[in-house]
């Protein structure tokens, strides 16, 4: 059974968990969350998540390892499911991460990324608070550094686009017309 597999990508809090999980959930798909990598990673470690060490390991695993350890183990995720048709891959943040994604999967390997302009990221990440207040110079060092990853050219290089700007339902609807060019 040859499985699809989508790359979700976007900046913070654009909306990318809620294509994720909605696709997921809609089509009994297997969801891999990158950042779950990153988190397994400085947990081992004994290091409290915050956004800070999650954005310090990141560049951290980068600098010294490129993307190959996070790619290669969404990958064995991706071999421990044979019997799901489709995987969805959250939170891609390279170019390399697509790179090896779409060399071990070819074309059954496609990239949505989901779009919000700073003004409505900010306002959900400030509201969701994953690590205490987030102010609006932190919001934008953090889109910096992901900027710098190559987040930008990933989405710039995105088979597919959401307007996450819009209200749930409406980003829902968006990766259903998409979902259905690509199953």
């Amino acid at each position: 059974m040859a499985q699809t597999i989508i790359g979700i990508v976007g900046m913070p809090a654009s909306g990318k968990t809620v294509v994720a999980e909605y696709l997921a959930k809609k089509q009994g798909a297997m969801r891999i969350h990158l950042g779950a990598f990153i988190w397994n990673w400085l947990k081992n470690r004994g290091v409290k998540p915050s956004e800070e060490a999650g954005l310090m390991a990141s560049l951290y695993l980068w600098a010294e390892y490129g993307d190959i350890p996070i790619a290669n183990w969404a990958i064995n995720q991706i071999k421990n499911a044979k019997n799901k048709k489709l995987i969805i891959i959250d939170s891609l943040r390279t170019m390399d991460e697509a790179q090896a994604f779409q060399l071990r999967y070819g074309g059954n390997f496609h990239i949505i990324a989901v779009l919000a302009s700073p003004a409505v990221r900010l306002k959900r990440a400030q509201s969701r608070a994953r690590f205490g207040s987030l102010s609006k110079l932190e919001f934008r060092m953090r889109d910096r550094e992901e900027l710098r990853l190559g987040v930008g050219d990933l989405i710039a290089s995105s088979n597919h686009y959401i307007d996450g700007n819009q209200n749930i339902a409406s980003v829902k609807k968006q990766a259903d017309v998409i979902l259905k060019h690509l199953t």
